[in-house]
């Protein structure tokens, strides 16, 4: 036998090994990624735009990455309440939750400057606001104090608006005296005190009995959480304050993030972008329903005028400011208005060069 005829018994054997190897590779267990929130698994319309985000990230992510990256979704809290969740992605005992900013707060006090009472003059400006380099920079202290990471800004419903049952609240004298529902939020209670209403801290679950009995006569939330919790059933006025905007960012465990490849990150990050589209997205067609549908039933609704937020703002801002600037520096403050203003006139240069043509 020659030489040649030898080495075929050899290449046989290394086609064979190196076929086996692409097969197991081929074949490699996915990469699991367990994401929990409190939301419903379904989605309602109108209804919080949780389900959707996720709907999108996890059908992206799993797509894109031909089935190397799975998402086990775990949703209505059954790995427990936000703060919880947050601990768990921070452990690694799973790798991504959504929580929203007052849960975010006491693990980063810095995530309040994103609530400051008309901070934000609408969905836009506040979107484009965290998208851009303030986003980035608190994404940046998000980390490095809590080891997850930001992949996301969606909003968490909306702007916060206020209800009441006996009277429409149209300036901050419209407050004095008004028995009104607040978190346990130390920025909101200041707010709120600073209109002159007196403050009521009863749990979510109690607001429709709180409101039904008269221990409280207002409230102020999202309009999709009011809608939820059928609070206009008790409720006659809807003052569209816009007063102070929620987030409910996507995060994952940087830890686990970092073993990723290249191209994984870059795919869970646009997942994430594109989950943020739908969020915001499905929060706004919820909202507009949930007016027509509050409307058509009755309940009145008012927009301030500038003059009427300008009045809000010069009572209410300040007094949140006072309370914030006891846990966070005065550069963070400085740096959430200034990237608002900045944002601002962005938009405005881009609008009067479309007027142009």
């Amino acid at each position: 036998m020659n030489r040649g005829m030898k080495r075929w018994p050899v290449i046989t054997l290394l086609f064979l090994v190196i076929s086996a190897l692409l097969a197991v590779q081929g074949n490699a267990a996915p990469i699991v990624i367990k994401l929990g929130h409190y939301s419903t698994a379904d989605i309602p319309f109108p209804g919080q735009g949780i389900a959707p985000n996720i709907t999108v990230f996890k059908n992206y992510v799993e797509q894109a990455s031909n089935g190397e990256l799975k998402i086990e979704v775990h949703p209505n809290a059954v790995l427990g309440s936000v703060r919880p969740m947050i601990e768990l992605t921070q452990s690694g005992a799973i790798q991504m939750t959504v929580p929203y900013t007052s849960i975010m707060v006491p693990f980063v006090p810095e995530m309040g400057v994103t609530q400051t009472p008309f901070l934000f003059k609408d969905h836009v400006v506040a979107y484009r606001s965290m998208q851009g380099q303030f986003g980035k920079e608190l994404n940046e202290l998000w980390i490095k104090k809590t080891g997850t990471r930001i992949l996301s800004w969606p909003e968490g419903s909306g702007f916060r608006q206020v209800y009441s049952k006996g009277k429409m609240i149209k300036t901050p004298d419209d407050m004095k005296g008004l028995k009104i529902r607040v978190p346990e939020n130390p920025g909101l209670l200041a707010l709120f005190t600073a209109f002159g209403a007196k403050t009521v801290t009863v749990t979510w679950t109690e607001v429709y009995t709180a409101l039904q009995t008269g221990v409280a006569d207002s409230c102020e939330t999202e309009l999709l959480s009011v809608e939820e919790a059928k609070l206009f059933e008790v409720m006659k006025y809807t003052t569209m304050l816009n007063h102070s905007y929620n987030i409910q960012p996507l995060i994952v465990n940087e830890k686990f993030f970092q073993s990723l490849t290249p191209q994984q990150k870059l795919i869970i990050m646009r997942g994430a972008e594109l989950g943020a589209i739908a969020h915001n997205g499905f929060c706004r067609a919820s909202e507009n329903l949930v007016i027509e549908k509050a409307v058509k039933n009755g309940i009145k609704f008012y927009t301030p005028t500038e003059v009427e937020i300008d009045q809000f703002r010069k009572v209410g801002q300040k007094a949140y400011l006072e309370a914030l600037r006891k846990n966070v520096s005065e550069e963070w403050i400085k740096k959430a208005f200034d990237a608002v203003a900045a944002t601002e006139a962005e938009i405005a240069k881009e609008f009067e060069g479309k007027l142009k043509h």
